[in-house]
């Protein structure tokens, strides 16, 4: 089951010959970020009919500086660490591992990605 943090697929693709991963940023959700002005998720939406050759995963994780839970305490390297080892899983397991990957990252997800850079 899918909480919003983890990777999920929202588009298996035709045929698929590359990942495109989207990661959120400072304080947004992984599905509401990713909205168009009309309120439609482009992730889902949009994205597949324009790249229909790949597949769409996007990556939540606790983004939140303030929320009644709480503030989020996962460090930026932390945060690296679980991202490349939950996407690193998630392509083992669909035997996928050597296809290529196209990001799309937002604010702290754009930060997170050059710091999995240092876990290479």
């Amino acid at each position: 089951k899918f909480n919003s943090f983890g990777i999920k697929e929202l588009s298996s693709g035709i045929s698929p010959l590359i990942d495109i991963v989207a990661i959120h940023g400072l304080d947004g959700h992984c599905e509401a970020s990713w909205t168009a002005g009309n309120g439609s998720p482009w992730l889902c939406d949009f994205l597949p009919q324009g790249v229909p050759s790949a597949r769409i995963l996007m990556y939540g994780y606790d983004a939140y500086i303030q929320s009644a839970a709480g503030s989020s305490t996962q460090t930026l390297d932390g945060h690296a660490e679980s991202f490349l080892a939950r996407l690193a899983s998630f392509r083992r397991i669909s035997d996928t591992t050597k296809r290529p990957i196209i990001f799309i990252a937002h604010s702290l997800g754009g930060i997170i990605l050059q710091h999995v850079g240092s876990f290479l």
